[in-house]
Order: structure tokens, then C-alpha cells, then sequence
């Protein structure tokens, strides 16, 4: 049994379809996916079982998310690595006044669970005293999204197609000067999606997609370091 790993792509389309919108169910996403990845099998994967259940509802919706199918949510993502216990720290201490209390019942809404997304992309190099800035950049208000000057699943969604671009249709460039460059021309290439941001409104948002790019790539480099490191001791032991 593998699990599959979405691109960032497929993922904003899936919070798109979580949050009630599109034409195709999030389970149908999933499985289109798989279909256009043509790596794996779908019977060979491993789906999370609340995407089952929301099958089974008949009303078009959003739909809310716990604290564990958060993390399922998450770790399907590539570049991306969840832990419950984490996000269990972030909503009621480190971030707390951020997210704030389930506003779908007991279950996080989209938004919610986009902000714990990108903070999970951020934590690699930022503490939460700057997370908390940048968030508040973005989105004012965290509790209201009225006066965002970009919605937390657009901005997700921006910097999903600057990291899709490099990581899929590039040499992924290891000079610093180099990857700065391909991914500060690959988000200004977003400007047209954002015609109705100020200029100084742009540039803080395109500060803030390219400076998560390196912040996503960081970790992931990291946690690769970290993996190769305990194999290796591993393989000492035997």
C-alpha cells in the first residue's frame, strides 16, 4: 500500500472542491488525479476513508475538517510532511488566536485548514512571531475573510503554481542566485491573477509567495537530509 502525493496543483483544486466548489467531488479529484499521474493503481493507494464519506453526502457543500483529516489532508500533498501533534501545538497555543475556534461546528473550515497549510510551509524558517506577521499581512483579520487583501486558498493557490513550475518543469536549480530568479519571474508572471491589488499590495504579495517558495524547498531539503541520515545509521546498526 503506497500513498499517493498530489502536486500543489491538484491539491488548491482539491480545497477548491472541499470547500463545495467545481463541478467534480473531492473523491473524483482524487482519483482523476491518479488517472493523469498514471504511477499507481487507484486500488493500490492510500485514499484517506473521510473522502468516502463525504461521497456519501448528497448536498453540495463545504465541507469541515478535524484536526486528523487535516494531517491525512496534508500529508497526500508532496512537499509537505504533517504531524497531528503539531498542528494539536499550533491551534491551541502557537497560532491560537490566528485560527481561532471551529467555525463548521466541530470541524475547521477550508480557509482554516488552508492557513494551517501555509504555516506549515513556513514553520521550516520562520518562527511564529513573524508567521503571525506575514499572516496578518495577508489577511488582516485572520477571523474574517471581509478584509483580506487575498483569500488564504488564492494565496495558496499562487505560490502552488510557482512551486509546480519549478519543481516538475525544471531543473531544479541548486545556486541560490539562480533559484531566486526563477522563482521572483515565475511570480510576477502571476500578476495578471491580481489586477485588483494596489502596486504596494502586489509587491508584498509577490514578496511573500516567492519567500514561501524557498521556505517550502528548505524544508523539504531538510527532512531529505534527515531521512537519508536515519537510514544510514540504521543501516550502521545491522
Amino acid at each position: 500500500m503506497v500513498t499517493f502525493k498530489l502536486t500543489r496543483i491538484d491539491m488548491t483544486k482539491l480545497l477548491y472542491s472541499l470547500k463545495g466548489e467545481g463541478d467534480l467531488t473531492p473523491l473524483q479529484l482524487l482519483k482523476l488525479s491518479v488517472k493523469n499521474g498514471k504511477v499507481h493503481d487507484y486500488d493500490e493507494l492510500k485514499i484517506p476513508s473521510f473522502f468516502e464519506k463525504l461521497e456519501r453526502r448528497k448536498q453540495k457543500s463545504e465541507h469541515g475538517l478535524s484536526t486528523n483529516e487535516i494531517v491525512e489532508l496534508g500529508n497526500l500533498c508532496e512537499l509537505t510532511s504533517l504531524k497531528s501533534t503539531a498542528i494539536q501545538n499550533w491551534i491551541k497555543r502557537d497560532i491560537k488566536d490566528m485560527i481561532g475556534h471551529p467555525e463548521l461546528g466541530k470541524k475547521y473550515s477550508i480557509d482554516q485548514v488552508v492557513i494551517l497549510l501555509i504555516v506549515r510551509d513556513l514553520k521550516s524558517v520562520f518562527d511564529f512571531d513573524t508567521i503571525r506577521m506575514i499572516l496578518s499581512a495577508l489577511f488582516n483579520t485572520i477571523t474574517d475573510r471581509t478584509d483580506d487583501i487575498i483569500s488564504p486558498i488564492r494565496f495558496y493557490e499562487a505560490y502552488a503554481h510557482v512551486l509546480d513550475f519549478i519543481y516538475h518543469h525544471t531543473q531544479f536549480p541548486l545556486k541560490e542566485t539562480n533559484l531566486r530568479e526563477i522563482t521572483e519571474e515565475q511570480t510576477d508572471k502571476l500578476h495578471d491573477e491580481f489586477t485588483e491589488l494596489t502596486k504596494s499590495q502586489w509587491h508584498l504579495i509577490k514578496g511573500i509567495i516567492s519567500s514561501t517558495v524557498f521556505s517550502v524547498f528548505t524544508s523539504h531539503l531538510q527532512s531529505t537530509a534527515q531521512e537519508m541520515m536515519y537510514n544510514t545509521l540504521q543501516l550502521n546498526k545491522g
